[in-house]
Parts: structure tokens; C-alpha cells; sequence
């Protein structure tokens, strides 16, 4: 066994590249170990500015003989009467090379009657060779969106192609990828080789990271974000802060750098009376930077950045970043002191020129829509629904300010920051702010009543909206994020531990779009269903609800997410209990004795007549009546041995016809009662 590393060695490759091609390249190769040389060993990956790179451990120095099957004519057509080979058989022998009496007559799947059969043998080759075949077509065959040619070449790639590094244990891989000719060396950082400007050995694969590092390139992404995660917890504790948190902006700061570095610097402390997320966003946009916050969550004059050197000589780094930094604050300042010129309530009138959607009409129109909605849906939660059409009336207005103009991420929280300054009430503004939430799908749902509702109202004009006019998310094409919206709509109401119907509020959002919809009612209605039920079904998933109890507790219905949620919990609570099992199986049971039939609502229990019968009745008018999901559960475990023993002694479908109306009756009352709680038919 040997270990195998390849390194394609460019110029500065796009981050949002490096993972993609390192993962594409990692399973393509993975599939291609497993068909040639049957191992399927762990791949390392290693990505960096200008380094894709893979080390495969344990991989055989030989490949296995290679066995091959032929399927060639009839046996009757290979064989005489007298069982000697015919022409045919001899002619099918020699074009495969193989004496004749080493072929066989089988009957493969699929043939009609017994085939001439040749096994070949071909010895395995040296891996050597063979990698030196696949893994240029391997590179090659990657997809890249935005492929470059360099020269005269027709050879496709990220960026251009500088050094091929290709070991195989200690041995060079021989091949070319666009010219350049593999070896044993790599580079380094560009200001490690003005001073030793030849190229860096790597003896062995194993030897890879430790060949780099010396050369001032930590090669490993994981390395070198958490490298830098630590050097910007040390710097912001030397500052009396913490960081404020952003994981996308870590992993964009280790793929951008090869040196793990973070510099710190300082801007004037005036700038802090700008609210908190103008600051956070300007910094992470305009130069990839962190904040610091205090313990109370306040910010403090400074920022963090990565620097891709191991010094700074000077402090040229830190100046350059205050200096670029003091001019987009001051950017952000201007935007913020002339939007706050203007009261935002007077903004509505310039929503009528920005189009929300051709059909649906200009986010003043949908403003209209979410304020009526909002209003309805705090009145069908019990809420007030004049604060909720106040905070409707406000949400969209920051879309035309000059600081989402900017920064359209902070749409919303300029809206609820405007209005608190000034000085609208606080369940208002707040729910402006938070409106937009969750815009992911690990994103916090809204923290106040107030801002669950104007969300639900903006998400679900924008759903029941778009299927209105026929726009409809299929497969993977979902341009306008439908089901984003569908399923913060779905986790607002089941977080919130709301007893809202989806279909209801769907219902409400519809009468709002009113005379704009193009597409029939009950069309939409029925696909709105579709939708909202494959968004719950998500939802308990995400929840962590095991299969079983999934099916089942969808399968009794879904529109109450919470006695959805509260027959989730309890039979996740019974999912050991192995009576569900067998209750299981007498659930499929009666499932299938009721399938054609039309039982009756009312028992004739005194028809019954068998003991086991009996007792399943005597049970009935509890399971019927209990409230309690736990004690119901608890109840119909205990019924799984009457179930069972109903069904060893007792014919359902007997010939006396009272006997056996009561006996359908029977199993379609105690269905009715399982159905309360969950399908068991689904558990499985």
C-alpha cells in the first residue's frame, strides 16, 4: 500500500470555487479507486488561495486481476448433435482468445435458454501507470463555472495552471496537465520565495503540510480557520471585548488567506452612535472584518481583520484597514443622517415605483395586502390588530432609503431603527425590525408576538401571492424562495406555539390578493396544500422526531401544528415501548378489513358475542372520550395483546349480518380513536 498526493498549484483561485472543485474531484477519484482497484479509502482535501489539493492514504501498488464475462451465441448454435463444437462456438472461442473448452453454457438472467460463456482474466496493471492515466482526465473533467484559457492552450480551468504536484508513495506520477509536467515540489508563499526563490521538496505525501508551513502556507482550510478563531478571541480579550460572532464570514477569511494572521485596528470612537448592525454590516462587507462588543453587547472603537502575511511591517496592514474603513464609515454616516431627514411613514408613496411582482403589483400594493393580513391574523390569534397594521404600514419603507439602498441586507432593521428613533412604540418598531425572520433555515424566528405576525403576513402574501398567479416552486427551480418563506411561515407557527390552521391563513392571505390572482381558488387552495404539508413534514423532521413517529403523527393530520407537535412529543416518549409493533400491525389490519366497507357510527355491542370482542368494546367509550395524548397512548399500548387476541379468535366478516355490522362498527370506532393521536398503519 502507498499513499498518493496531488496538488494543482494556480494563481489566486475564486473562494467560492475551492470547496466545490475539492469535493467534486474527492468523489469522482473515490468512484474510480472503487471500480479499478476495489478500496474505498478516506480522502484528506486541502484548499488554498492558490492550492487544490488531495492525499489519499492506502492505496495497492498493483490492481487485482480484472475478471470479464463474454455472453456469446445459443448453445445449440456452439454445439453439434454429437456435442462438438460447431463453427460458430469455435469462431465465438477465438475472437475472445480462449481454448474452447474453457467456455461455458449458462442461462443468465434474461436469456431464454443457455449461452456460451467466456470468462476473461487480464492481470492487474501498476497503480503507477494507471493514476498517471485518470488523474489528468480526473482534473480536467471538473466543472467549473467560470472556466479561463490562458495562451494558445485549449486546456479549461479555474485560473491558470502553475505547478503539478503528483507523489505516489516516493515516486513521481508522470503526466502533464496543460503542459506543465508533475513532480516532487511545491510552492510556498509568495514572500517566503523572494528569499529562497526555489521551489519547496515534498519527499512524501505525509510530509505535505509540514513542507508548506515551513514555506508560509498552512495548506489545511479547518487549520486555518480555527488558527484564526483563536488569534481573534486572544486579540479581542487584550481589547476587554469579545468577537461578534459570524461563521460565514470565518470560513470567507480562511479561504482568502494562506497565512492564518488577524491584525487589529481602530476607528474613532463617534462613529458608535450609528446603530449597531450598520456598523457590523459595513465592516463585513467593506472589509471583511469583525467587530468587538462588550459584555453588555455594546461595540467598541476597533475591528479585526485577516492579513495574508505573517507580519506587518510598519503597520502598513493596520493603517491601510483604518484608513479604507474611516471612508466607508463615513459613507455609512451620510447614508444614515440623510434617510433620518425624512420620517419613514413618508417614504410609502415612492413604494408605487418598485415593482414587488408584474401580477401581484408595487410593494405599496403589498404593503396594503400584509397591513389587512396582519390585522386579521392578530385577530384570529386573539391579538390586537391594530398595533399589527400599524407595523405592517411601516415595513417596507426602508426598501427606498439610501442605507438598504446600500446594504440590502439591513431591510427591516434600518425600517425598525428609524422608527425607534423616532420614537414609535417599541412593539411597532420592534416588529418592523424583525420581520424578515427567519431568512434561513437556522436563522431565529421573530421575538415578539408583534413581529411573528408581520412576518407570517409578508411570508404568506408572498406565497399565496405567487401560487395565485401560477408561480409555483418546481424541482430545484425556486427563483422568488417560496419554500424559504413556506417554511419560516411553518416554524413561526410552531415555535410560537401558535393554533393557527396554514391553510386558514393561506385562505386570508388569498381574499387580501383578491381580483390580482389569475389562477382559480380552489387550484391554488389545493396546491397551497401540497406545499404547506410537505413544509410541516420538515419541520418535524428538523424537530428530530424519529421516522416512524413522523409518518404516524402526519398521517392523522397535520393543519393543527399544535396537536401536531404535542402528539409528536408523546409517541416519540412510546417509541421503544415494543408494543407499537404489534399495535402497528392490527392498525394495517383493520385498515384493510375497512377498506371497502362502510361501517356505522353506532355500536350494537349487545350483538357481540366472544369474549375478546367483548373487551375491545368495554374499552371503547374511554379511548373515545380521554383528552390526554401520554394516557391515550399508555392505553392503546395496553390494547395491542386485546388487538391481537381479537384477531386469533374472532371472524370480522362472519355471515350473520348484525354480528358483522358490529364487529365493522367495532374496528372503525377504535380506528377513529387511534386516529387522534396517529396513524399506526404508517408505523413502520
Amino acid at each position: 500500500m502507498r499513499d498518493l498526493l496531488l496538488e494543482i498549484h494556480c494563481e489566486e483561485i475564486p473562494a467560492r470555487f475551492l470547496e466545490p472543485l475539492s469535493t467534486e474531484f474527492a468523489d469522482a477519484f473515490l468512484a474510480w479507486l472503487r471500480d479499478n482497484l476495489a478500496v474505498t479509502p478516506a480522502v484528506e482535501r486541502f484548499h488554498a488561495p492558490r492550492k487544490l489539493a488531495w492525499r489519499v492514504k492506502g492505496i495497492p501498488e498493483q490492481q487485482p486481476d480484472q475478471r470479464e464475462v463474454q455472453v456469446g451465441p445459443p448453445q445449440r448454435m456452439c454445439l453439434d448433435a454429437a456435442g462438438a463444437p460447431t463453427q460458430t462456438g469455435l469462431k465465438f472461442a477465438e475472437k475472445w482468445g480462449v481454448p474452447f473448452d474453457q467456455v461455458l453454457f449458462e442461462q443468465p438472467a434474461g436469456k431464454k435458454e443457455p449461452v456460451a460463456v467466456a470468462t476473461l482474466v487480464r492481470p492487474g496493471r501498476p497503480t503507477l501507470a494507471l493514476l498517471a492515466e485518470v488523474l489528468p482526465r480526473l482534473v480536467a473533467g471538473l466543472h467549473v463555472p467560470k472556466a479561463m484559457r490562458w495562451g494558445n492552450s485549449t486546456f479549461e480551468f479555474v485560473r491558470p495552471i502553475r505547478n503539478v504536484l503528483a507523489l505516489f508513495g516516493t515516486d513521481v506520477v508522470p503526466f502533464e496537465l496543460d503542459g506543465v509536467a508533475a513532480g516532487a515540489t511545491t510552492r510556498g508563499h509568495r514572500l517566503y520565495h523572494m528569499d529562497h526563490p526555489d521551489a519547496v521538496p515534498v519527499p512524501e505525501p505525509s510530509a505535505y503540510e509540514a513542507a508548506l508551513e515551513a514555506a508560509g502556507v498552512v495548506v489545511s482550510f479547518e487549520a486555518r480557520r480555527s488558527r484564526l478563531a483563536q488569534e481573534m478571541d486572544r486579540l479581542a480579550a487584550e481589547s476587554g471585548g469579545r468577537v461578534v460572532a459570524d461563521e460565514e464570514l470565518l470560513s470567507t477569511l480562511a479561504l482568502i488567506v494562506e497565512v492564518p494572521r488577524i491584525i487589529k485596528g481602530e476607528f474613532p470612537a463617534s462613529f458608535l452612535d450609528l446603530p449597531k448592525e450598520v456598523l457590523v454590516t459595513s465592516l463585513k462587507e467593506h472589509q471583511k472584518a469583525f467587530c468587538v462588543e462588550d459584555a453588555s453587547g455594546a461595540l467598541l472603537p476597533c475591528f479585526l481583520t485577516a492579513a495574508n502575511r505573517a507580519d506587518d511591517p510598519a503597520g502598513f496592514l493596520k493603517s491601510g484597514n483604518e484608513w479604507v474603513l474611516r471612508a466607508r464609515l463615513y459613507d455609512a454616516r451620510f447614508f444614515f443622517s440623510e434617510d433620518r431627514r425624512q420620517p419613514l411613514a413618508d417614504r410609502m408613496e415612492k413604494l408605487k415605483n418598485l415593482t414587488f411582482q408584474r401580477e401581484l403589483g408595487s410593494y405599496f400594493d403589498k404593503t396594503q395586502r400584509m397591513m389587512a393580513l396582519s390585522e386579521a391574523i392578530a385577530g384570529a390569534l386573539g391579538l390586537d390588530g391594530t398595533d399589527g397594521r400599524l407595523a405592517a404600514q411601516y415595513a417596507k419603507c426602508d426598501l427606498v432609503t439610501l442605507m438598504v439602498g446600500e446594504f440590502p441586507e439591513l431591510q427591516g432593521i434600518m425600517g425598525g431603527e428609524y422608527l425607534r428613533r423616532e420614537g414609535a412604540h417599541e412593539k411597532v418598531w420592534q416588529a418592523v425590525k424583525e420581520h424578515y425572520r427567519p431568512d434561513a433555515s437556522d436563522a431565529p424566528i421573530p421575538g415578539t408576538p408583534l413581529g411573528g405576525v408581520v412576518a407570517l403576513a409578508d411570508k404568506l402574501d408572498t406565497v399565496a401571492g405567487c401560487f395565485s398567479v401560477g408561480i409555483i416552486p418546481t424541482g430545484s427551480k425556486d427563483p422568488l424562495a417560496l419554500r424559504r418563506a413556506g417554511q419560516g411561515i411553518v416554524r413561526i407557527l410552531f415555535e410560537m406555539g401558535w393554533n393557527l390552521n396554514p391553510m386558514r391563513a393561506a385562505a386570508l392571505a388569498l381574499d387580501a390578493v383578491g381580483e390580482r390572482a389569475t389562477k382559480p381558488r380552489a387550484e391554488t387552495l389545493e396546491a397551497l396544500e401540497a406545499f404547506f404539508r410537505d413544509r410541516v413534514a420538515y419541520q418535524i423532521e428538523q424537530a428530530g422526531y424519529p421516522a416512524p413517529v413522523r409518518r404516524a403523527a402526519l398521517a392523522a393530520g397535520w393543519t393543527d401544528l399544535v396537536d401536531l407537535k404535542a402528539r409528536c412529543e408523546a409517541l416519540a416518549a412510546f417509541g421503544d415501548d415494543p408494543r407499537f409493533a404489534s399495535l402497528a400491525q392490527s392498525a394495517k389490519r383493520i385498515s384493510n378489513i375497512l377498506k371497502d366497507e362502510t361501517p356505522s357510527d353506532d355500536l350494537d355491542a349487545a350483538c357481540l358475542q366472544q369474549a375478546e370482542e367483548k373487551a375491545l368494546a368495554e374499552r371503547l367509550p374511554w379511548l373515545e372520550s380521554h383528552p390526554g395524548h401520554a394516557t391515550l397512548l399508555a392505553a392503546l399500548a395496553d390494547l395491542a395483546g386485546p388487538l391481537e387476541a381479537f384477531f386469533t379468535a374472532v371472524m370480522v366478516k362472519c355471515e350473520d349480518p348484525r354480528l358483522r355490522a358490529a364487529r365493522l362498527s367495532l374496528l372503525h370506532r377504535l380506528r377513529r380513536a387511534f386516529l387522534r393521536v396517529a396513524d399506526f398503519s404508517q408505523w413502520q
